[in-house]
């Protein structure tokens, strides 16, 4: 018989904002906790879903390489889209975007999506794990139409105190100048009878990049200051956990495209620009905070409830320079601030012939974004990129569990309720692009999802089911100089999704596959103001339009001996969207991946010498008619990269050296190239990693 969904007291923590702790950091297995895709804890065979966990271990592996954390996602989970590199990516899964978690508190940029690095605020080297849910949910609602990504930070280990240190730099070999990366990380973390703690804090000194001939790739530098934080009590026979994150990163210089490139025949050119004249003004500062407390039986449930806060600011300073136009310096302050409360409530039954989990609860959250663009140098309003946008988020769920032999059925439902307003705040009827404040109109939307689970055998299972997903949409770019709020409706866009799959474990192999199809009458896109024709930089408004998405993933881990560690990740996706007159056309490769594999392993010929190869091939984009051409679908052309890595045992850690992309090859990401010619550029050369990594 399976364990019951939310039988777990721990892994119910990390469902409302604490956090499950894996005892071991080896590969991920069928058996372990997942809780990103349940809400309260469940092993990955009890999931009718495609999840993926990627543990410490295999984390480190990636980040001997890079510290980049989501090109070790990109290279570890299927179903990712291909990353444009640096650090300024809006993830997408299965083609559409997904929301970004730490643990478990959300802090993606839902009522306007602007700088898209969430995923960066959290030193790679405090994370524990990641879970990935690989397509939408109605489990969390609104904000996650493709997916979730929970970073999942350290806690104690043990009752032995526990240190942990790692000191890294990495460096471009065809210019080192101006090209090094540091990073430091030190953390320590006990647990006592009834209690227990981890702290963490790290420091990044972020250099900029080169490709292989030499000249620059886009980038800025930057230094950065990292804080991460777990603390747990036992309470009145439950457990009390607290668990926050600090991030606050100055920015230095920048290099940036010259605007002269065009997609197959001018490759831009990369060069330190102009810094804006209030440079010294530019910050980016965010912190998330969450309160949980759970306990196993409270009139015959177990329950698990919890209060979350995030914020982040973001002063910007830039200049968007272009050979035509010059220097063209911009400023805005931006405030993205949420907060929340969840709530999960289980109850388990038997039937005749069937055992039954129910689990229920309610949800509270409270969103706000503005961003007003200002005068630097006075700290005057010159106008708004979005208004003061407030949105409440209210909702219900039930969802019901039954197991018959080999056989598991999931179904569940969630209501939720919106009401919100465009603010005060800043409010000036004499600024360009003021918006009255007032209430928008109210909406609702329910969300559905149906799955099974069926055992061929003790090691193999296959699942399938429907889910439905739905983004905001970008309500903070519909408000921006609206003059009757009551025209907004923030009725987020649906998305339907079917998928099939099977996985299993016998002996060292671990494997999994999935297809999958999703489609959306509405989905929340973007388009150009047609109002702003011949400025420099187009602001961007709502756009819905029909979706459609479809795609493989498959991946696999094996031990093929005591010393030599086997895995692969294999994604193919497609995806188009309706035009009004071609009807549907292809998306390129900067929203869905072409044919992707990566394969890699580990061997382990002395005790203390590890060494690893990785490779990783990206298919030609080669799909589309040449009326698809003509609206600005591109093709792009096949790239085979490689990595490489050696880690040998000094004291309590590893002196680890690592290389991206061994060979130092000369070519432009599959995504820049298919991002049109803003992003036509190449792609970063050889990186040498050098490090050392302990724990005491």
């Amino acid at each position: 018989m399976r364990r019951y969904l939310g039988i777990s007291v721990s892994a119910l923590v990390m469902a409302i904002g604490g956090q499950a702790h894996a005892e071991e950091a080896d590969a991920p297995t069928v058996d372990q906790l997942v809780v990103t895709a349940s809400r309260t804890g469940s092993t990955v065979q009890e999931l009718p879903v495609s999840v993926s966990v990627v543990p410490a271990e295999a984390l480190r592996s990636q980040l001997d390489v890079s510290a980049n954390i989501m090109r070790a996602l990109e290279f570890t989970v299927p179903g990712l889209a291909p990353q444009q590199g640096g650090r300024v990516n809006c993830p997408k899964v299965r083609g559409r975007l997904t929301a970004v978690q730490i643990n478990g508190v959300p802090v993606t940029e839902d009522i306007r999506q602007s700088t898209c690095d969430q995923v960066y605020q959290l030193s790679p080297f405090a994370i524990e794990r990641v879970e990935v849910l690989r397509g939408g949910t109605a489990l969390y609602g609104a904000g996650a139409p493709g997916g979730i990504i929970n970073f999942v930070t350290r806690r104690a280990a043990g009752d032995a105190l526990e240190i942990d240190a790692v000191a890294q730099t990495s460096f471009n070999t065809s210019g080192p100048d101006d090209t090094f990366t540091t990073n430091l990380f030190a953390g320590a973390g006990q647990s006592f009878s009834g209690w227990d703690y981890y702290v963490g804090a790290g420091f990044t000194d972020g250099g900029g990049a080169r490709t292989p001939d030499g000249p620059y790739v886009p980038a800025r530098e930057y230094e950065a200051v990292h804080l991460n934080g777990s603390l747990g009590l036992q309470v009145g026979g439950g457990e009390l956990r607290a668990t926050g994150a600090l991030y606050n990163e100055e920015k230095g210089r920048e290099y940036a495209t010259d605007g002269d490139q065009a997609v197959g025949q001018r490759v831009a050119i990369v060069l330190p620009i102009a810094q804006h004249p209030q440079a010294d003004q530019n910050l980016l500062r965010s912190w998330s905070l969450a309160l949980g407390y759970t306990h196993p039986d409270i009139l015959g449930h177990e329950l698990a409830i919890s209060g979350f806060a995030q914020d982040q600011l973001y002063r910007q300073r830039d200049n968007f320079f272009s050979v035509a136009f010059g220097d063209d310096f911009f400023a805005s302050n931006s405030d993205n601030e949420r907060l929340g409360f969840r709530s999960t409530l289980v109850k388990r039954a038997s039937l005749p012939g069937a055992d039954v989990v129910f689990s229920y609860g309610f949800d509270y959250t409270r969103n706000r974004y503005y961003r007003p663009q200002i005068n630097a140098a006075t700290g005057q309003l010159t106008g708004y990129i979005a208004p003061e946008t407030i949105l409440r988020t209210k909702a219900i769920f039930g969802q019901a569990e039954v197991d018959v032999g080999r056989l598991r059925l999931v179904g569940g439902v969630r209501q939720e309720w919106y009401a919100g307003e465009v603010g005060t705040k800043g409010y000036d009827p004499a600024v360009p692009r003021a918006a009255r404040p007032g209430d928008f109109r109210d909406a609702d939307l329910a969300l559905f999802n149906v799955g099974a689970i069926y055992d061929l055998n003790d090691a193999v299972q296959l699942y399938g089911g429907f889910s439905q997903g739905a983004e905001i949409s970008q309500l903070g770019r519909a408000a921006r100089g609206i003059q009757n709020p009551g025209l907004i409706s923030p009725e987020p866009a649906t998305s339907d999704q079917y998928e099939i799959g099977v996985r299993g474990q016998h002996a060292g192999l671990r494997f999994e596959a999935a297809a999958f199809y999703s489609e959306s009458d509405k989905a929340s896109l973007l388009q150009a103001d047609p109002s702003c024709a011949g400025q420099t930089l187009c602001p961007l408004i709502p756009l819905r339009a029909p979706q459609r998405f479809k795609g493989f993933e498959a991946a696999l881990d094996y031990a093929l001996s005591d010393t030599t560690d086997l895995r692969g990740v294999v994604t193919w996706q497609r995806g188009q969207i309706r035009d009004t007159q071609l009807g549907y056309v292809d998306y390129s490769s900067d929203t869905v991946a072409p044919f992707r594999v990566t394969l890699g392993g580990e061997t382990r010929p002395l005790e203390r010498l590890s060494l690893g190869l990785q490779a990783t091939y990206y298919g030609a984009a080669d799909y589309f008619s040449p009326g698809e051409l003509a609206l600005g679908r591109i093709e792009t052309d096949d790239v085979l990269l490689f990595d490489a890595s050696a880690r040998y045992a000094v004291g309590p850690g590893d002196i680890y050296v690592g290389v991206a992309n061994l060979f130092d090859r000369s070519y432009v990401n599959v995504a820049s190239q298919a991002s049109g010619d803003y992003a036509y550029y190449r792609a970063e050369g050889r990186r040498v990693t050098v490090g050392y990594r302990a724990r005491f």
